[in-house]
Parts: C-alpha cells; structure tokens; sequence
C-alpha cells in the first residue's frame, strides 16, 4: 500500500468516469459521469439505523455480507489496482477503524507511517497482493461508528466502476457500463436472502437499481 497525492491519483481515476458530487470542509463524496449505460446500486444492511426512512425497493442484506459483495466485484473485474479515498480525512478514518484494525500488521503500518497524510484525502493505493486488507477495511469501516466521515470511495483506473461504503451500513456501487451493472446485478442477487429479481427506474441517462423483497 502506498499513499498518492489526490491530484496525481485524480489525474488517472477522472478518464474513466471518477467525479466529484459534493466537496465540504468535512466530506468528499465523488460518483461517475452519467452516460446512457451508467447505473448506481444502492444497498443497505438489514440492521441500519434509519431504515424507516429508507426507500422500500432499497435491498436489505445483512451487515456482514456487505463487504462480500466488494470483495467479490474486486475478483470478478481482475483489478491490477485500487484506490481508497476518505470521505473525511485519513486522520478521521484511522481513529474509526483503528480497533478493528488492530491485528493488521501492514495496515498498522501505515497508519503509524501518515503523517503528512492524516489531514488529507490523499488516495491509499492497494495492489491485488493487498486487497485481502481492503476486504478487512470494509468490514471495519461497515463496524465503524454511524459518522460519515469514517466512510470510504474506491476507484480503479480499469473499468467505470466506484463503491462507495458509509459506515451507517450502506453501499452504493455506481457503474459506467451496462456489462458492468449485470455483475453487480447478479451479486447483488445472489447476496440478497430474499433472491428477489431485480428492477430498473431511469433517472436522466442513469439507472438506479433495487432489489424488491418479495
């Protein structure tokens, strides 16, 4: 793992869709470029506290599996790279995961190694022989306090895909290509207990997507 500067890693994430939604002196939410094949699949934990305000078609699916359904979209797109930007600063994400963190010997290291970092939303670049501590930082920021500021973004430069992940127990996963939202379609499916089928609303040249419980 290794630090890059924002606009460095801005330079190769923004070709493949990579854009900034909201930027304030304490979150940084990004998302892609709509285009005609662009989609976004909102997901939350079946235990997430403000489900009643909720949208009804918005899946369920226990917290736990949630980082199973990143893991596997690593996999399944053979990822040479990822990056992780915080939605707050590093010094905030640290401190949220830093006991479920603890045993990670390699993640421990960076954090003790941030300095310039910690007050930066600098991306953390993972490599395939690291993604197995990023499968761990979902979990952790998915047990994190409910403060946005522990959330995390993750990018690549190989296929219009980002998914962002909020510790309140929410993931959205935006696509930029139709074959890419089939994935994510199918995992999200597959993850879901109810197996309910899955139903488009069109919203401009995007789609966000649902799984309805039957």
């Amino acid at each position: 793992m290794e630090f890059v500067q924002f606009d460095e890693a801005w330079r190769v994430l923004r070709p493949v869709g990579v854009e900034v939604v909201s930027h304030t002196a304490n979150e940084l939410r990004l998302s892609l470029t709509e285009n005609p094949q662009s989609s976004c699949f909102d997901i939350a934990s079946s235990d997430h506290p403000a489900q009643a305000r909720l949208p009804n078609d918005m899946p369920r699916i226990a917290r736990g599996t949630l980082p199973t359904i990143v893991e596997a979209i690593v996999h399944k797109l053979h990822l040479t790279t990822a990056y992780v930007i915080p939605v707050g600063h590093w010094r905030q994400l640290f401190d949220g995961v830093a006991q479920g963190m603890a045993s990670n010997e390699k993640w421990r290291a960076t954090d003790s190694e941030a300095t310039v970092e910690l007050n930066t939303r600098d991306a953390l670049k993972f490599q395939p022989a690291e993604f197995h501590i990023l499968r761990d930082l979902v979990k952790c920021v998915l047990a994190a306090d409910d403060s946005a500021t522990h959330g995390i973004a993750i990018a690549t430069t190989g296929s219009p895909i980002l998914i962002e992940v909020m510790p309140a127990g929410e993931i959205a996963i935006y696509t930029g290509r139709s074959d890419l939202a089939a994935l994510v379609r199918d995992l999200v499916a597959h993850a879901s207990a109810a197996k309910a089928p899955v139903t488009e609303s069109a919203e401009g040249s995007s789609a966000r997507v649902s799984t309805k419980a039957k």
